[in-house]
């Protein structure tokens, strides 16, 4: 397992954090080159979802050893329209209620602790402009077999747009949904996801 961490959080909370899919993608490209000789795949979840697949897409535009299986998860398809382009830019309190409105959590927790506030905060508007500033190019196609999944009560996620991550590649996909919310991967679903990888990774090396 080689979790990524990206700069403004957790261990890396004093980093300034990045602000675009081109410089996220480009650090990992020079940060984990190494590690990509060897048979892998990745996991994204929601902002990492669009992360990920466009890490896979620059592996394959390089000419390098790409993923087993790329796995999406938590958002629509990167080329289906956001519904919002400007939360980034909003009003702390008005940003949250939006989030909260979008994809479920407590907005009132967050505003009413101020050192949550002050942590929280910085990382939520920059994922948010991570995401809203993005532009989806259609080409080229990832090569890779891919699984996208989504809860079955996220709001964020319609079937169609689940549905869609198939047209991003030319290789095997399927689409899943598990019990829970946009948060499904954290809750009681979890056992049950990470045995669908599991099974996608040993029919993988397998076959």
């Amino acid at each position: 397992m080689c979790p990524v961490m990206l700069p403004g959080r957790e261990a890396r909370l004093a980093e300034p954090p990045m602000l675009s899919v081109e410089e996220i993608v480009s650090s990992l490209m020079a940060e984990l080159r190494g590690e990509l000789a060897r048979p892998y795949a990745i996991f994204g979840h929601s902002m990492s979802a669009l992360i990920a697949f466009e890490w896979a897409r620059a592996i394959e535009r390089e000419r390098m050893f790409g993923p087993e299986v790329l796995f999406v998860s938590g958002r629509e398809a990167p080329q289906r329209q956001l519904g919002h382009r400007q939360l980034h830019l909003l009003e702390d309190e008005a940003m949250l209620r939006a989030l909260e409105a979008k994809y479920g959590g407590d907005a009132n927790e967050v505003l009413a602790d101020e050192a949550m506030r002050e942590v929280f905060l910085p990382i939520v508007r920059a994922d948010l402009t991570v995401v809203e500033t993005y532009q989806f190019l259609p080409v080229p196609k990832l090569k890779c077999k891919m699984r996208a999944f989504a809860g079955l009560d996220d709001k964020s996620v319609s079937d169609e747009g689940l549905a869609a991550w198939g047209d991003v590649t030319s290789g095997d996909f399927r689409a899943q949904r598990f019990p829970g919310d946009h948060f499904f991967h954290l809750g009681a679903a979890q056992a049950e996801l990470l045995e669908a990888m599991a099974g996608e990774l040993a029919c993988r090396i397998e076959g």
